[in-house]
């Protein structure tokens, strides 16, 4: 960790949709170490000397570069911690300073405070997406995140482990389904989850939706559980910083490939990596943009003998959803006249959608 006097931040200007030219400067107007932004959806390519910005506005006292943000919980969780255990040298009043992409309309990021507070952390929050200048900028080695692939340092899970101690061992009777189902039907899904959460449930399995409990009621949950179940998406980012030896834990795809970067996580602390089980027979989209609106119709079948090998389930009294169950699920959330689409017809749907911005 470097401490850095009278240092500036310039947002910089786009140069294409997943670049622009932000750079964090030292008072020389040099670039300062260790405040590149790699991320999947956001890459920073700084001019090599800026001069410092007259009119921005000045940060007084301490203040840590501490990476950049959005309004994903998937995103935060990758983005957002690898600098800060830095923290841990620096007083209380220290500023943790947070760069964001333009966009042409500012999203919400209640998800950033949410996880500093559960990680104990009380300090101010600055998110900006515009120039600043600062009286005492520290700035830290990024030890853990999509800069590293998804996986972090040994430094950074030990202090991960100082800010989430776990109470106890996890409990080998214990276990835990975490779904997706609390998000509606319009996110992306399986189609029948509420049915897989009822074979579940006849399992033995809390059901457990995670947007509905505060960040460190969802840690807990995770610790404390022997065997854990996912739905593929963002809190199976959250348990792969905590994983611990004697968990047995599977994640669900929704889509035909997880993220390299999860896959890397999903291994990457000691103890039995979690198994990725891809019984996704079919995918569907609804007409609209987002990869994230994905619907996949499982194979029950293959789903039961995958959980079975990994002795997460005994399988007995295990039943397919009927067709007619997995049509009425896949047509939930559509609006009237709308109609799923699958993956080729999507592919032209999308063409079609870029055809008629280039000519609007």
């Amino acid at each position: 960790m470097t401490a850095h006097h009278n240092a500036f931040l310039l947002s910089g200007s786009r140069v294409d949709r997943r670049t622009t030219s932000l750079g964090v400067y030292g008072a020389d107007g040099g670039l300062l170490p260790d405040c590149a932004i790699r991320t999947a959806s956001w890459t920073t390519v700084p001019a090599a000397q800026a001069g410092a910005p007259s009119d921005a506005p000045l940060m007084f006292g301490p203040a840590l570069f501490a990476g950049s943000v959005d309004k994903q919980f998937g995103f935060v969780l990758l983005n957002a911690l690898g600098r800060l255990w830095a923290l841990e040298g620096l007083p209380p009043e220290t500023v943790i300073t947070y760069a964001a992409k333009p966009l042409a309309r500012t999203p919400g990021y209640a998800v950033v405070p949410a996880i500093l507070r559960a990680l104990g952390l009380s300090n101010p929050v600055m998110i900006t997406e515009g120039a600043v200048r600062f009286e005492t900028l520290h700035t830290a080695e990024e030890r853990f995140g999509e800069c590293c692939g998804g996986t972090g340092l040994p430094e950074f899970y030990d202090w991960i482990d100082r800010r989430w101690p776990p109470v106890a061992q996890p409990d080998p009777d214990r276990k835990v389904y975490v779904s997706r189902s609390g998000l509606g039907p319009k996110a992306g899904r399986f189609a029948c989850e509420d049915h897989l959460e009822a074979l579940l449930a006849a399992e033995g399995y809390q059901i457990y939706r995670p947007e509905a409990h505060d960040v460190l009621h969802q840690v807990q949950t995770f610790q404390a559980a022997g065997k854990l179940i996912f739905a593929e998406g963002s809190a199976l980012h959250l348990f792969a910083l905590i994983r611990q030896p004697g968990q047995v834990s599977a994640v669900i795809h929704r889509r035909e490939a997880l993220p390299e970067v999860m896959l890397a996580q999903m291994a990457d602390r000691r103890g039995t990596p979690t198994t990725a089980v891809n019984a996704v027979q079919a995918l569907w989209w609804p007409p609209q943009r987002g990869e994230h609106l994905g619907l996949s119709e499982l194979n029950f079948d293959a789903l039961h003998d995958s959980l079975v090998a990994l002795g997460l389930i005994t399988g007995s009294g295990w039943q397919a959803p009927s067709p007619a169950l997995v049509k009425r699920s896949l047509a939930a959330g559509l609006s009237p006249g709308e109609q799923l689409m699958n993956t080729g017809q999507r592919a032209g749907w999308l063409k079609t959608q870029r055809e008629a911005r280039r000519k609007g």
